[in-house]
Protein backbone atom coordinates (compact mmCIF):
# COMPACT_ATOMS: atom_id res chain seq x y z
CA UNK A 1 0.00 0.00 0.00
CA UNK A 2 1.14 3.54 -0.70
CA UNK A 3 1.90 5.95 2.11
CA UNK A 4 0.48 9.40 1.44
CA UNK A 5 0.44 12.74 3.18
CA UNK A 6 3.29 15.02 4.13
CA UNK A 7 3.63 15.72 7.82
CA UNK A 8 3.14 19.42 8.41
CA UNK A 9 5.74 21.32 10.40
CA UNK A 10 3.21 22.84 12.80
CA UNK A 11 2.62 21.17 16.16
CA UNK A 12 -0.80 19.79 15.24
CA UNK A 13 -0.91 18.73 11.59
CA UNK A 14 -3.84 17.45 9.54
CA UNK A 15 -3.08 14.47 7.32
CA UNK A 16 -5.22 14.04 4.22
CA UNK A 17 -5.37 10.41 3.10
CA UNK A 18 -6.57 9.94 -0.48
CA UNK A 19 -5.28 6.42 -1.16
CA UNK A 20 -5.23 3.18 0.80
CA UNK A 21 -2.15 2.88 3.00
CA UNK A 22 -0.57 1.62 6.19
CA UNK A 23 -0.23 4.61 8.51
CA UNK A 24 2.30 4.82 11.34
CA UNK A 25 1.76 7.95 13.46
CA UNK A 26 4.64 10.39 12.94
CA UNK A 27 4.34 11.67 16.51
CA UNK A 28 2.63 10.74 19.76
CA UNK A 29 -0.58 12.58 20.52
CA UNK A 30 -4.35 12.58 20.34
CA UNK A 31 -6.09 12.55 16.98
CA UNK A 32 -9.57 12.91 15.53
CA UNK A 33 -10.18 10.68 12.51
CA UNK A 34 -12.85 11.44 9.88
CA UNK A 35 -13.80 8.75 7.36
CA UNK A 36 -15.89 9.21 4.20
CA UNK A 37 -17.00 6.45 1.83
CA UNK A 38 -17.02 6.95 -1.94
CA UNK A 39 -20.04 8.01 -3.99
CA UNK A 40 -21.88 5.85 -6.51
CA UNK A 41 -22.11 6.70 -10.21
CA UNK A 42 -25.06 8.21 -12.07
CA UNK A 43 -26.80 6.88 -15.17
CA UNK A 44 -26.69 8.28 -18.67
CA UNK A 45 -29.96 7.48 -20.40
CA UNK A 46 -33.54 8.60 -20.95
CA UNK A 47 -34.07 7.51 -17.32
CA UNK A 48 -31.11 9.33 -15.83
CA UNK A 49 -30.69 9.01 -12.07
CA UNK A 50 -28.12 10.05 -9.47
CA UNK A 51 -25.79 7.89 -7.41
CA UNK A 52 -25.86 7.65 -3.63
CA UNK A 53 -23.29 9.37 -1.41
CA UNK A 54 -20.81 7.63 0.84
CA UNK A 55 -21.36 7.39 4.59
CA UNK A 56 -19.48 9.61 7.06
CA UNK A 57 -18.28 8.83 10.58
CA UNK A 58 -15.50 9.83 12.94
CA UNK A 59 -13.51 8.81 15.97
CA UNK A 60 -13.52 12.06 17.96
CA UNK A 61 -10.49 11.29 20.12
CA UNK A 62 -7.87 8.55 19.92
CA UNK A 63 -4.48 8.39 21.63
CA UNK A 64 -1.77 7.30 19.16
CA UNK A 65 1.96 6.65 19.45
CA UNK A 66 4.76 6.13 16.98
CA UNK A 67 4.74 2.42 17.84
CA UNK A 68 1.18 2.02 16.54
CA UNK A 69 0.07 1.02 13.03
CA UNK A 70 -3.21 1.48 11.15
CA UNK A 71 -4.63 0.02 7.97
CA UNK A 72 -6.52 2.72 6.08
CA UNK A 73 -8.63 1.92 3.02
CA UNK A 74 -10.02 4.77 0.91
CA UNK A 75 -12.96 3.96 -1.37
CA UNK A 76 -12.86 4.83 -5.07
CA UNK A 77 -15.84 6.56 -6.67
CA UNK A 78 -18.13 4.42 -8.81
CA UNK A 79 -18.33 4.97 -12.56
CA UNK A 80 -21.45 6.10 -14.42
CA UNK A 81 -23.22 4.51 -17.37
CA UNK A 82 -23.08 5.57 -21.03
CA UNK A 83 -26.42 5.33 -22.82
CA UNK A 84 -27.58 2.77 -20.22
CA UNK A 85 -24.48 0.63 -20.77
CA UNK A 86 -23.88 -1.11 -18.48
CA UNK A 87 -27.40 -1.21 -17.11
CA UNK A 88 -26.31 -0.21 -13.60
CA UNK A 89 -23.79 2.41 -12.57
CA UNK A 90 -20.96 1.30 -10.28
CA UNK A 91 -21.13 1.54 -6.48
CA UNK A 92 -18.59 3.61 -4.60
CA UNK A 93 -16.00 1.76 -2.54
CA UNK A 94 -16.00 1.46 1.24
CA UNK A 95 -13.55 3.45 3.34
CA UNK A 96 -12.28 1.63 6.43
CA UNK A 97 -9.91 1.97 9.36
CA UNK A 98 -8.42 -0.67 11.67
CA UNK A 99 -5.35 -0.89 13.86
CA UNK A 100 -3.73 -0.35 17.23
CA UNK A 101 -6.18 0.38 20.01
CA UNK A 102 -9.26 0.09 17.82
CA UNK A 103 -12.18 -2.29 18.28
CA UNK A 104 -12.25 -4.20 15.00
CA UNK A 105 -12.66 -2.60 11.60
CA UNK A 106 -14.77 0.50 11.22
CA UNK A 107 -16.45 1.12 7.86
CA UNK A 108 -18.08 3.98 6.00
CA UNK A 109 -19.87 2.29 3.13
CA UNK A 110 -19.85 3.61 -0.41
CA UNK A 111 -23.06 4.77 -2.07
CA UNK A 112 -24.66 2.47 -4.61
CA UNK A 113 -24.83 3.32 -8.28
CA UNK A 114 -28.06 4.37 -9.97
CA UNK A 115 -29.81 1.94 -12.32
CA UNK A 116 -31.75 2.25 -15.54
CA UNK A 117 -34.75 0.47 -13.96
CA UNK A 118 -34.87 3.46 -13.23
CA UNK A 119 -33.76 3.63 -9.60
CA UNK A 120 -31.69 6.14 -7.69
CA UNK A 121 -28.55 5.09 -5.87
CA UNK A 122 -28.81 4.69 -2.11
CA UNK A 123 -26.45 6.13 0.46
CA UNK A 124 -23.67 4.15 2.11
CA UNK A 125 -24.02 3.07 5.72
CA UNK A 126 -21.80 3.15 8.81
CA UNK A 127 -20.73 -0.04 10.57
CA UNK A 128 -18.40 -0.84 13.45
CA UNK A 129 -18.32 0.17 17.10
CA UNK A 130 -16.10 1.35 19.92
CA UNK A 131 -13.99 4.47 20.49
CA UNK A 132 -17.13 6.68 20.22
CA UNK A 133 -17.30 5.83 16.49
CA UNK A 134 -20.49 7.41 15.09
CA UNK A 135 -21.75 8.91 11.86
CA UNK A 136 -24.49 9.03 9.25
CA UNK A 137 -25.79 7.33 6.13
CA UNK A 138 -25.06 9.11 2.85
CA UNK A 139 -27.79 10.83 0.87
CA UNK A 140 -29.68 8.97 -1.85
CA UNK A 141 -29.55 10.05 -5.47
CA UNK A 142 -32.40 11.64 -7.42
CA UNK A 143 -33.27 12.48 -11.01
CA UNK A 144 -31.82 15.94 -10.38
CA UNK A 145 -28.44 14.74 -9.08
CA UNK A 146 -26.31 12.67 -6.73
CA UNK A 147 -26.68 12.44 -2.98
CA UNK A 148 -24.53 14.42 -0.53
CA UNK A 149 -22.48 13.38 2.49
CA UNK A 150 -24.12 14.07 5.86
CA UNK A 151 -21.92 15.17 8.78
CA UNK A 152 -24.67 16.09 11.29
CA UNK A 153 -27.54 13.94 9.97
CA UNK A 154 -28.36 11.60 7.10
CA UNK A 155 -27.02 13.19 3.91
CA UNK A 156 -29.23 15.33 1.71
CA UNK A 157 -30.66 13.57 -1.31
CA UNK A 158 -29.98 14.41 -4.93
CA UNK A 159 -32.76 16.99 -5.06
CA UNK A 160 -30.67 19.17 -2.73
CA UNK A 161 -27.15 17.85 -3.40
CA UNK A 162 -25.49 19.98 -0.72
CA UNK A 163 -23.68 18.72 2.35
CA UNK A 164 -24.63 19.95 5.80
CA UNK A 165 -20.95 20.31 6.75
CA UNK A 166 -19.44 23.66 7.61
CA UNK A 167 -18.54 25.49 4.39
CA UNK A 168 -15.02 26.20 3.23
CA UNK A 169 -13.86 22.96 1.63
CA UNK A 170 -11.83 20.09 3.03
CA UNK A 171 -8.69 22.22 3.15
CA UNK A 172 -10.33 24.31 5.89
CA UNK A 173 -10.90 21.27 8.12
CA UNK A 174 -9.05 20.89 11.40
CA UNK A 175 -9.21 20.39 15.18
CA UNK A 176 -12.06 17.87 15.04
CA UNK A 177 -14.07 19.59 12.31
CA UNK A 178 -14.57 18.51 8.69
CA UNK A 179 -15.64 21.15 6.16
CA UNK A 180 -17.49 20.67 2.88
CA UNK A 181 -18.32 22.53 -0.32
CA UNK A 182 -18.46 26.29 0.00
CA UNK A 183 -21.07 28.67 -1.38
CA UNK A 184 -18.92 29.18 -4.48
CA UNK A 185 -18.59 25.43 -5.06
CA UNK A 186 -22.35 25.08 -5.02
CA UNK A 187 -22.43 26.07 -8.70
CA UNK A 188 -21.62 22.42 -9.30
CA UNK A 189 -24.74 21.34 -7.47
CA UNK A 190 -27.53 23.10 -9.33
CA UNK A 191 -29.95 21.29 -11.61
CA UNK A 192 -29.70 22.55 -15.20
CA UNK A 193 -32.15 22.09 -18.06
CA UNK A 194 -30.85 23.85 -21.13
CA UNK A 195 -28.83 23.28 -24.29
CA UNK A 196 -26.01 25.81 -23.86
CA UNK A 197 -23.62 23.51 -21.99
CA UNK A 198 -22.70 19.84 -22.13
CA UNK A 199 -21.54 19.26 -18.55
CA UNK A 200 -22.19 20.93 -15.18
CA UNK A 201 -19.19 21.96 -13.05
CA UNK A 202 -17.66 19.50 -10.60
CA UNK A 203 -19.54 19.47 -7.30
CA UNK A 204 -17.94 20.87 -4.15
CA UNK A 205 -16.43 18.64 -1.45
CA UNK A 206 -18.98 16.24 0.09
CA UNK A 207 -21.67 17.46 -2.36
CA UNK A 208 -23.57 15.49 -5.01
CA UNK A 209 -23.10 16.15 -8.73
CA UNK A 210 -25.97 17.78 -10.60
CA UNK A 211 -27.93 16.18 -13.42
CA UNK A 212 -28.00 17.66 -16.89
CA UNK A 213 -31.14 17.20 -18.94
CA UNK A 214 -30.54 18.80 -22.34
CA UNK A 215 -33.40 19.74 -24.65
CA UNK A 216 -34.02 18.22 -28.08
CA UNK A 217 -32.48 21.29 -29.71
CA UNK A 218 -29.17 20.64 -27.99
CA UNK A 219 -26.12 20.94 -30.22
CA UNK A 220 -23.53 20.23 -27.51
CA UNK A 221 -22.99 16.51 -27.54
CA UNK A 222 -22.47 14.22 -25.72
CA UNK A 223 -24.24 15.29 -22.54
CA UNK A 224 -22.62 14.53 -19.19
CA UNK A 225 -23.91 14.57 -15.64
CA UNK A 226 -21.88 16.48 -13.07
CA UNK A 227 -19.22 14.59 -11.14
CA UNK A 228 -19.72 14.10 -7.42
CA UNK A 229 -17.44 15.93 -5.01
CA UNK A 230 -15.46 13.96 -2.41
CA UNK A 231 -17.89 11.29 -1.19
CA UNK A 232 -20.79 12.65 -3.27
CA UNK A 233 -22.90 10.73 -5.77
CA UNK A 234 -22.54 11.33 -9.50
CA UNK A 235 -25.27 13.06 -11.49
CA UNK A 236 -27.11 11.62 -14.46
CA UNK A 237 -27.00 12.86 -18.05
CA UNK A 238 -29.81 12.95 -20.60
CA UNK A 239 -29.56 14.17 -24.18
CA UNK A 240 -33.12 14.33 -25.47
CA UNK A 241 -31.93 14.94 -29.00
CA UNK A 242 -29.73 11.82 -29.03
CA UNK A 243 -30.13 9.52 -26.04
CA UNK A 244 -27.12 7.56 -27.28
CA UNK A 245 -25.01 10.56 -26.27
CA UNK A 246 -26.07 10.50 -22.60
CA UNK A 247 -23.34 10.01 -19.98
CA UNK A 248 -23.72 9.44 -16.27
CA UNK A 249 -21.01 10.92 -14.06
CA UNK A 250 -18.79 9.10 -11.56
CA UNK A 251 -19.20 9.48 -7.84
CA UNK A 252 -16.50 11.18 -5.80
CA UNK A 253 -13.70 9.23 -4.14
CA UNK A 254 -13.75 8.76 -0.38
CA UNK A 255 -11.25 10.32 2.00
CA UNK A 256 -9.77 9.97 5.50
CA UNK A 257 -8.64 12.97 7.54
CA UNK A 258 -6.41 12.51 10.58
CA UNK A 259 -6.21 15.62 12.74
CA UNK A 260 -3.83 16.00 15.67
CA UNK A 261 -5.58 17.77 18.53
CA UNK A 262 -4.08 20.26 21.00
CA UNK A 263 -5.98 18.78 23.92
Amino acid sequence: MAVLGQVATEAFPQLTITQSMTWVPPQDGTVCIHVVGAGGGGTGSNNHRGGGAGAYAKIPSLAVTTSGSYTLVVGVGGGGTINANPTNAVAGGNSTIAGTGLTGTKTCGGGTGATNAPANGSGGEVSGSGESWAGYTGGAGASSGGGAVGVFATGNNGSIRLTDAVAGGLAMSGFGIICGGSQIARAGSIYIHQSQINQPPQAGDLCGGSALDAGSANTYSPIYGGGGGIGGGGGGGKNRGSVADSYGAPGGDGIILIQYLPW
